[in-house]
């Protein structure tokens, strides 16, 4: 079936953004729990061939497809986003929950990765120094870092 890649790397982009937009990331972004090697060679003998490796892929497809029907609706998609968001949820309330009361205070947070990236962006979009950032300049920015973005795609 030569759609099953494409629908697996659909259910793996839905899922990413709905999590990857919500919360917080850690340094390097929260992933998905590695496979180790052993878990990957499924027939144990030492190497894990093609088809060892996407079943992996249809074993996630078939994890989300909960009415079995080959397909992913629109509630199949929320379902598993709203899972892996639960658990990505969980574990960073466990990882910055320095006084496990089950919550998160503004002094818990992980503090921003890089701040001198932050003070630079607002540096060059305050064009005229004076402190702050018009709608115009804010608008300047976004367009110019839209074109970086598009150049930065278009390269890889």
């Amino acid at each position: 079936m030569k759609h099953t890649g494409f629908i697996v790397a659909i259910v793996a982009s839905s899922i990413a953004l709905t999590a990857g937009a919500a919360l917080a990331q850690k340094p390097g972004g929260m992933q998905r729990a590695p496979i180790s090697f052993e878990q990957a060679d499924q027939d144990g003998n030492g190497e894990i061939s093609k088809e060892e490796f996407a079943s992996r892929h249809e074993a996630r497809f078939s994890e989300t497809d909960a009415n079995s029907d080959g397909s992913l609706d629109r509630d199949e998609l929320m379902l598993s986003g709203e899972k892996r968001l639960e658990e990505r949820v969980d574990a960073m309330i466990e990882r910055f929950d320095k006084n496990d009361d089950g919550v998160l205070s503004q002094d818990e947070m992980p503090k921003p990765r890089d701040s001198k990236r932050a003070d630079k962006f607002f540096d060059r979009a305050d064009q005229d120094d004076n402190g702050s950032i018009s709608k115009a300049e804010f608008d300047e920015a976004q367009e110019h870092m839209g074109k970086h973005r598009k150049n930065k795609s278009h390269k890889n």
